[in-house]
C-alpha cells in the first residue's frame, strides 16, 4: 500500500471544492466511511488526454500475470490519474471492472468489442496483448480534470492502491 504525501491531499480536497460531488467522495474514502478504494494510475499521453476528454471511457491494463490492478479495481472505485512522469490530472469514477484470463482469441475480441472505448490506435500494442495472459479493463464515468498537482512517481509500478492516512 502507498500514501499519498499530506500537501498533495490537501491540493485534492482544494481542487475539488468547487465540484461537492467530488469532494465528498474524497472525504469519505479519507475518513474510510465509503468503502472504496483509491487507485493511482499512471498513464502515458495520448491516453490521458484521452480520458480527459471522455474519448477513452476503458482502461486495460494487460499482462503475463496478475498483478495490479488484476482482482482490485472495483465499481465505486475513485482512479487517481497521473501524468508518466509528471503531474496528478485528474479523477475518474470506476463505473464496472473485470479482470480475467485470457487467450490470443479473447484479445482479438476485446480489441473489436471494445476498441472504440480503449482508444488504443497502436497495432503494436495489440500485438504485444496477445502475449498476455491476464486483462483488467475498467469502465470510467464522471472524470474530473484536475489542475496540475505535483507527485513525484517513487517505483515503476503503473497501477499503485493508495492507503488512507
Amino acid at each position: 500500500m502507498n500514501t499519498l504525501p499530506s500537501v498533495v491531499w490537501q491540493r485534492l480536497l482544494t481542487a475539488t471544492q468547487s465540484h461537492p460531488h467530488w469532494h465528498s467522495r474524497l472525504l469519505d474514502w479519507e475518513s474510510r466511511q465509503s468503502g472504496v478504494t483509491l487507485h493511482l494510475v499512471i498513464l502515458r499521453e495520448p491516453y490521458l488526454s484521452r480520458i480527459l476528454s471522455s474519448r477513452k471511457r476503458i482502461e486495460s491494463r494487460f499482462g503475463r500475470d496478475r498483478r495490479l490492478p488484476f482482482g482490485r479495481v472495483h465499481a465505486g472505485d475513485i482512479l487517481l490519474l497521473k501524468r508518466s512522469g509528471g503531474p496528478l490530472a485528474g479523477l475518474a469514477l470506476v463505473e464496472r471492472a473485470i479482470s480475467r484470463a485470457i487467450t490470443p482469441t479473447d484479445v482479438a475480441e476485446i480489441q473489436s468489442v471494445y476498441g472504440a472505448d480503449l482508444a488504443i490506435d497502436d497495432p503494436g500494442f495489440w500485438q504485444n496483448c496477445f502475449q498476455s495472459r491476464y486483462v483488467t479493463l475498467a469502465w470510467m464515468s464522471e472524470v474530473f480534470p484536475l489542475p496540475a498537482i505535483p507527485l513525484p512517481q517513487q517505483n515503476r509500478f503503473g497501477w499503485l492502491v493508495v492507503d488512507s492516512r
